[in-house]
C-alpha cells in the first residue's frame, strides 16, 4: 500500500517523479535543507539534457553530497556511473579534486520515497548515512523531537535514545555506553547566561578566557543561530601555537571548542531562553538538526 508523502521540504512546488513512488524536489528548492545533508547520501534524478551522452541512466541512487559552489551541486558517486574522468563529466570534476562531480542545480533533482507521516513531527529527511542500511526514527522529548538513524553495521546496531532525567539525545552502538549528540538547557538570557551555569557544572573551565561567543561557520538549520566556548587571551595564544605542531585537549573543557571534532549550541529565534548543546563529532551523528521541533 502507496502512503501519501507528506509536505516533504516544506516545499509547496512538486515535480511529477520520474521513479514510480518518488517525488522530484528541484536541488533549486531543497537548498535550505541540503546542508544538513553534506557527507550523506541522497537518491537524485538528473535532467534529460544533462544524462544524455553522459549517464547511463538518469536516476542514481546513494550518492554522497559533498557542498555547494557557484551554483552547482557537488556529489561523489564513484563506481555509481558518476566517474569524473569519464567522458563528458570529467569537465564538472571538481576542482578540489577527490572524485566529484559539480553538478548546476538546475539540472538535478532529490528523489523523495513517501513515507507515513508522523503526527507533530517534522517531514522526513532526504537524505541518509547509510541507505541500505540505515532508516529514520522520529525521538520525541518532553519538550523536543527530531528525527535519528537507526542503523545496522558490521560492528552492530547504532541508534540514538532520549534521557529525560538529563533532557539529552545519545547515540549508542549495541549496549554500549551512551555518547551525547544533543542536549538542552533552559537559560533565561540565553547562551551568554549559560555560560555561568556550564561552569559551575564544570562542563567548562571555569577560566575567565573561556568566553561564550556567537559564529557563523557551523551547520545550524534556518532560524537558528550557533555559539561556541573559545579561548581569548593567552589562552588563545597558547592554543594557536599548540595547534600548529599536535591536536590539543579542548581549551575550555567538555563543552568548549574543539579542533578536531564539531560541536556548538545554537539557539531558535523563536525560543531564545532554550539552549540546544550539539555534538557532532569528527563526521556527524545520526541526528538531523534541520527536522528539530521545539514545544
Amino acid at each position: 500500500m502507496k502512503h501519501a508523502l507528506p509536505a516533504v521540504l516544506g516545499l509547496s512546488c512538486l515535480a511529477a517523479s520520474a521513479a514510480a513512488d518518488d517525488t522530484l524536489v528541484p536541488a533549486t528548492q531543497a537548498l535550505p535543507e541540503m546542508r544538513a545533508a553534506y557527507g550523506k547520501q541522497i537518491d537524485v534524478h538528473f535532467s534529460d539534457a544533462f544524462a544524455k551522452d553522459r549517464l547511463a541512466k538518469a536516476d542514481i541512487d546513494g550518492v554522497i553530497v559533498y557542498g555547494l559552489k557557484d551554483g552547482k551541486l557537488c556529489l561523489y558517486g564513484q563506481g555509481k556511473g558518476l566517474e569524473a574522468d569519464a567522458p563528458g563529466l570529467s569537465s564538472f570534476a571538481s576542482p578540489d579534486g577527490g572524485g566529484d562531480i559539480c553538478v548546476p542545480l538546475a539540472d538535478v533533482s532529490v528523489r523523495v520515497a513517501p513515507h507515513e507521516p508522523v503526527e507533530g513531527a517534522s517531514p522526513v529527511p532526504f537524505h541518509s548515512t547509510d541507505k541500505t542500511a540505515c532508516s529514520w526514527v522520529w525521538r520525541q522529548g518532553k519538550d523536543i523531537g527530531l528525527w535519528t538513524e537507526t542503523c545496522k553495521f558490521d560492528t552492530g546496531m547504532w541508534g540514538v535514545t532520549y534521557d529525560e532525567k538529563t533532557d539529552r539525545f545519545a547515540l549508542r552502538v549495541n549496549d554500549g555506553e551512551p555518547y551525547t549528540v544533543l542536549q538542552q538547557f533552559h537559560e533565561a538570557g540565553g547562551p551568554p547566561a549559560l555560560l555561568a551555569t556550564l561552569k559551575q557544572q564544570g562542563l567548562i573551565f571555569d577560566k575567565d578566557e573561556c568566553q561564550m561567543a556567537q559564529v557563523n561557520d557551523q551547520p545550524t538549520p534556518t532560524g537558528w543561530t550557533a555559539w561556541q566556548v573559545k579561548p581569548t587571551g593567552k589562552l588563545k595564544e597558547e592554543f594557536d601555537k599548540e595547534v600548529q605542531v599536535q591536536v590539543p585537549e579542548p581549551p575550555c573543557g567538555k563543552l568548549g571548542y574543539d579542533a578536531d571534532s564539531v560541536g556548538f549550541f545554537m539557539v531558535n529565534k523563536d525560543h531564545a531562553d532554550r539552549v540546544l548543546y550539539a555534538n557532532l563529532g569528527q563526521d556527524g551523528t545520526m541526528i538531523d538538526l534541520a527536522s528539530i521541533r521545539l514545544k
